[in-house]
């Protein structure tokens, strides 16, 4: 499970220039099956720094590690804080199943508290998020601190939160006086992390003679990247089809362009190449349409197979041919041996008649 919201995760922005943000997304589940009631996910810029319950711990990255070993103490008291805050969670969210007509305590909520930094500008925003049951609920409007319904269902929530200041007041302190913080010291850490810039291993790949060939990029980071077909130098669409930017297990991307080459005559391909750009890189990186450079399930090695076998069966007709004439001339040396004795049995005279 984890490793599934590791790659959902990493589908939002990577390394977005001098914007950054921290979110620490906490799930109330109780009563399902094989999960922990209660779970805290910590997220910069998309990347899972750490996962936690009430009986396990996942630091994910490097960097996370080399700051949970340097600041043990505060750590750990944060992950007590964050633990404890479940039942304030389960009180605070105790009439959501009301209105999403839910039994009492089978809800799942979902809460995401987060903040932006834009490092030029040194501008800050937050935001407070809930969900109910995989759907939108209610989200904290900063500008003004009221609650607003993201859900019909969270109306009268909404209405019974913004009588209470006190529910806007711990999160606007939270908000500023612990996330945003926390935001610029992970950053300290895992700001290179997020700035490195790794170009992708680039494939030309095709199912059958008649599939399109497939550009395919994997490993290259950050994922703002481009990646197309060109004619003579020329960016060309007709014929194009781009596949989706999708996450690899270790934090990378990759992503797919299809070019329909029925058409296009064989002596037209040196014309065509696919042209891979990573943003803040000068070099694109250029495979050339070649016909020996792409990997197929069906490719030449069907027509080597064909001429193998026929050779195969070639030699094998040679051989065959061998054995029966070899057999046939055997079989006629023996018959010519047969007769041979036969006549010379049939010429010499039998000891009887010799001695007669």
């Amino acid at each position: 499970m984890i490793k599934v919201i590791t790659l959902l995760l990493l589908l939002q922005n990577a390394a977005s220039g001098e914007k950054y943000y921290l979110e620490s997304n906490r799930f109330l589940r109780p009563g399902v099956p094989n999960f922990p009631e209660y779970a805290v996910m910590i997220v910069l810029q998309g990347f899972l720094a750490t996962y936690y319950d009430e009986n396990v711990m996942h630091v994910k990255q490097d960097w996370m590690k080399e700051y949970v070993k340097e600041n043990t103490k505060e750590w750990e008291s944060s992950v007590q804080a964050c633990l404890a805050y479940k039942d304030l969670l389960r009180d605070q969210t105790k009439n959501f199943n009301t209105q999403s007509n839910q039994s009492e305590g089978k809800e799942i909520i979902q809460q995401i508290f987060g903040c932006d930094w834009d490092e030029e500008t040194n501008n800050t925003f937050g935001y407070i998020k809930f969900g109910n049951n995989g759907e939108d609920f209610m989200t904290l409007d900063t500008k003004t601190w009221t609650w607003i319904a993201a859900n019909p269902k969270a109306e009268v929530i909404a209405e019974e939160w913004n009588a209470n200041k006190a529910f806007y007041e711990i999160a606007k302190y939270s908000l500023q006086n612990k996330c945003l913080p926390l935001l610029k010291v992970f950053l300290r850490y895992g700001k290179s992390f997020l700035s490195r810039k790794v170009l992708p291993s680039v494939f030309l790949l095709q199912k059958s003679p008649s599939s399109p060939v497939t550009c395919h990029a994997t490993g290259f980071f950050p994922n703002k990247a481009m990646m197309f077909w060109r004619k003579d130098g020329e960016e060309i669409h007709e014929g194009v089809e781009h596949g989706d930017l999708l996450p690899n297990d270790d934090g990378s991307f990759q992503m797919s362009v299809h070019l329909e080459v029925l058409a296009i005559p064989p002596e037209d391909w040196g014309r065509y190449e696919c042209a891979f750009e990573l943003s803040g890189m000068k070099n694109d990186v250029i495979t050339k349409l070649d016909q020996d450079s792409i990997r197929s399930n069906n490719p030449k090695t069907e027509g080597l197979f064909m001429t193998i076998s026929i050779a195969v069966i070639a030699t094998m007709g040679c051989v065959i041919v061998i054995i029966i004439v070899a057999l046939s001339f055997t079989a006629f040396k023996k018959r010519n041996v047969t007769n041979i004795s036969d006549t010379d049995r049939s010429s010499t005279p039998s000891s009887e008649t010799a001695s007669l």
